[in-house]
């Protein structure tokens, strides 16, 4: 089985980041998010337990992809806002 473990941040992120914006938060809206942001993050699969645990604590010793990942879901957050689709 293949993971994106990309997806996961992404829904990590803005979880948390959400949090500080007044915007709609509907499943719409949040999914319209998570697809903007995806499509401008390179995907990280793995296909193991071990290829998880791996991968996550790469990200998290790592400060690019983390300010990456913030700055793409931000930019999700503020387009998707601008303009909700629902």
């Amino acid at each position: 089985m293949l993971i994106n473990m990309m997806e996961h941040y992404v829904d990590e992120r803005l979880s948390e980041l959400l949090k500080d914006y007044d915007c709609c938060k509907c499943e719409a809206c949040v999914e319209d998010m998570k697809a903007y942001a995806l499509n401008r993050l390179p995907a990280r699969y793995v296909s193991t337990v071990n290829g998880q645990v791996f991968t996550r604590i790469q990200q998290e010793l790592e400060s690019q992809p983390s300010v990456d990942l913030d700055i793409a879901v931000i930019k999700a957050i503020e387009h998707v806002s601008s303009s909700p689709r629902h």
